[in-house]
């Protein structure tokens, strides 16, 4: 326990932000202006300028994760439909129920329709009522949630896809190996809880778990119904209305939960999968900073008075709530990552600057790291000369008088 976390680089490329901000402005004039068959084109340029292969007819046809978004736009409407199960032979009565209770929450905008034993995601509105705002509300709300609760129903009431999900497996060498850092990751998180709870330390107690459990997303990214759980164990530990201890106690459960996870259900879970609207968000430098401010003074703070395993716990809770929450580009995400290798396995004394100097690299820009192709060495060696040149003036003007 004395020694830094193992650091796991993700079994595949983290995904950076397709976003194109300057398309959502466009989307916001069109709408402005009345041209509202215009708004949903350009929506889709702004998510990314790929979707328009997906057009069949006046038709999108886009997948994501484990669903498929059918978006068709009219002359006078847009409507939006995905299906989500199929509960003919299911439990339907529990499964009713838990229908009924997310049309009431967490959904806002969109409706869960029943056509016979078919279960779709829905929405519909006239075009001069599509603002940007809603519509790229109402796309992410289904994505999120469809893709979410499907592997749910599935597992707990036995409804069935509506349609199959287009996935790409790992080879099962990658699957095995996963499966296997996988199981590490859980032993070394409990095994550093319990020894934080043996010594009264529910601080550190609580960045383990929220280290552990995000270490397993930027990891492996399972799918299916490992990543709901996963999903919800993190919820869990954020969930202010549960007193903290009950909390840390609720989060030992959930690795626990998680360690007994078979090889089988854990391999189903492992694949890549097309993505349409990402339920993260777009990483940007100076969101990133305001939100690491008071962190990054407390961790310079910890580190100066030699509280290195604290700061190293703190760090690694933002690295990898960072990428839980954002889609970062390589400019961001490498100096982290980078920081993250180096300090794998190292004493606390070692580990914990070095992490400081990957946070360090977004919180502070370097003058010396330019996009100007200005060769700084010249222009202070030019400054000089010319300060040089202006003393001696000076000098000789003082002689002469």
């Amino acid at each position: 326990m004395n020694k830094n976390s193992t650091y796991f680089p993700p079994i595949q490329t983290k995904q950076a932000s397709t976003r194109q901000d300057e398309k959502w402005d466009e989307a916001e004039v069109f709408f402005n202006s009345g041209q509202y068959h215009s708004v949903l084109p350009t929506l889709l340029d702004y998510v990314g300028s790929h979707l328009q292969t997906k057009k069949e007819g006046d038709t999108y046809v886009i997948p994501h994760g484990s669903v498929i978004v059918s978006i068709t736009q009219t002359e006078k409407e847009l409507l939006i439909k995905c299906p989500f199960l199929n509960i003919e032979n299911a439990k339907k009565v529990p499964l009713m129920r838990r229908l009924a209770e997310i049309r009431m929450h967490p959904l806002n905008l969109t409706n869960v329709a029943l056509e016979g034993d078919l279960v779709f995601f829905s929405f519909s509105c006239p075009l001069n009522l599509c603002q940007p705002y809603k519509i790229y509300a109402v796309l992410r709300e289904i994505c999120y949630y469809a893709d979410s609760y499907d592997d749910e129903f599935i597992e707990k009431f036995e409804a069935t896809h509506l349609q199959e999900p287009k996935i790409t497996p790992f080879s099962s060498d990658i699957q095995q190996d996963t499966f296997t850092n996988y199981q590490k990751i859980l032993d070394e998180g409990v095994q550093r809880f319990d020894h934080y709870m043996e010594n009264r330390d529910s601080n550190n107690a609580w960045y383990t778990l929220n280290i552990t459990l995000k270490r397993i997303e930027f990891y492996a990214a399972p799918q299916g119904y490992l990543r709901t759980l996963l999903e919800r164990a993190i919820d869990g530990i954020y969930d202010g209305n549960i007193p903290f201890q009950n909390r840390l106690l609720n989060g030992k459960a959930s690795l626990e939960k998680l360690k007994s996870y078979t090889q089988e259900k854990f391999s189903e879970d492992l694949y890549e999968i097309e993505s349409f609207i990402s339920h993260k968000y777009s990483g940007k430098k100076e969101n990133i900073r305001e939100n690491w401010e008071d962190n990054y003074t407390d961790a310079q703070e910890m580190v100066a008075n030699a509280r290195f395993e604290d700061a190293a716990n703190l760090l690694q809770s933002c690295f990898y709530g960072l990428f839980y929450y954002n889609l970062v580009d390589e400019s961001i995400s490498k100096p982290i990552t980078d920081a993250m290798a180096q300090a794998n396995g190292l004493d606390w004394s070692q580990a914990a600057p070095i992490l400081l100097q990957g946070m360090q690299s977004i919180m502070e820009d370097n003058i010396l790291d330019n996009d100007f192709g200005m060769d700084l060495s010249k222009i202070m060696g030019a400054q000089m000369q010319q300060s040089m040149e202006v003393m001696q003036q000076m000098m000789a003007n003082f002689k002469t008088e």
